[in-house]
């Protein structure tokens, strides 16, 4: 068990954020997701997942006890072959159950949103293609979509309003899970609730998650509840993956309003 970055061990919140914090030094701040993220994964001396990882883990039929793990946080997984942009993920886990190996890609968020949604995604693309010729977001967000989502069946919500950090967190978790030869990979929202944080932005982040994961399972589930992992969903996978890897959604949340200084 243990927390690496570029070989480094991550021990104390001093390492962690010289080796993995955010580029902006505003964003290392009590009550926010980035400082209160590494607090959680190093509160056991980094030995021991947070206990509402565990607990949601041992939950699901689909997994077991933890055996052994390891973990990079701001880990970049890539999901396709188009130069530049790479999914930057909060935290990856690659652990160890009774049913084998399978990869964790943690979503921290206190009430930071999922980013731009598909529409404004390609909007923002035409226009930088226009500037330049050269912008590869529009066919890399049909890529992206054909492969997690397959044609709109009658109810699913429409692609446009769904979050594309949402699409390339599960893209990039899938693609990582494959070329290490797993058969799981689990994208799991990691909540914080603190006295920095908006009861409205959470319950905003929470519709979106839900959007997606009803357009994903084509209804199946309409909603993830804290501190359940849902699946496995069957994605189309080309033209990113071959079949074999189950993709799981899930959210933990862990309330610090009353220890937040």
């Amino acid at each position: 068990m243990s927390i690496l970055k570029g070989g480094i061990p991550l021990t104390n919140l001093e390492e962690w954020e010289m080796h993995a914090g955010p580029k902006n030094p505003k964003h290392w701040v009590d009550g926010k997701s980035a400082k209160e993220a590494a607090r959680a994964w190093l509160l056991s001396g980094g030995t021991k997942l947070p206990e509402e990882v565990s607990s949601a883990l041992i939950n699901h039929k689909a997994f077991g006890p933890v055996q052994s793990w390891q973990a990079e946080p701001e880990a970049k997984l890539s999901f396709d072959s188009f130069p530049g942009e790479t999914r930057n993920t909060d935290l990856v886990v690659y652990a160890q159950d009774s049913h084998g190996p399978f990869l964790i890609a943690v979503e921290a968020k206190a009430d930071e949103s999922f980013g731009e949604t598909v529409a404004e995604t390609i909007a923002a693309a035409a226009d930088k293609y226009l500037e330049n010729n050269r912008s590869n977001r529009v066919p890399r967000t049909i890529q992206l979509a054909a492969a997690l989502l397959g044609p709109r069946q009658k109810g699913d919500p429409p692609l446009k309003g769904l979050r594309y950090q949402l699409l390339t967190a599960c893209a990039g978790a899938l693609c990582e899970a494959q070329r290490r030869g797993y058969s799981r990979a689990l994208i799991l929202v990691q909540e914080f609730v603190t006295i920095k944080t908006s009861d409205d932005k959470h319950s905003r982040n929470g519709t979106d998650l839900d959007t997606f994961v009803k357009r994903l399972s084509h209804g199946a589930v309409s909603a993830i509840r804290p501190g359940g992992i849902y699946g496995p969903f069957a994605v189309p996978g080309a033209p990113l993956l071959s079949p074999g890897v189950a993709l799981f959604v899930g959210k933990v949340s862990r309330n610090l309003r009353t220890s937040c200084a």
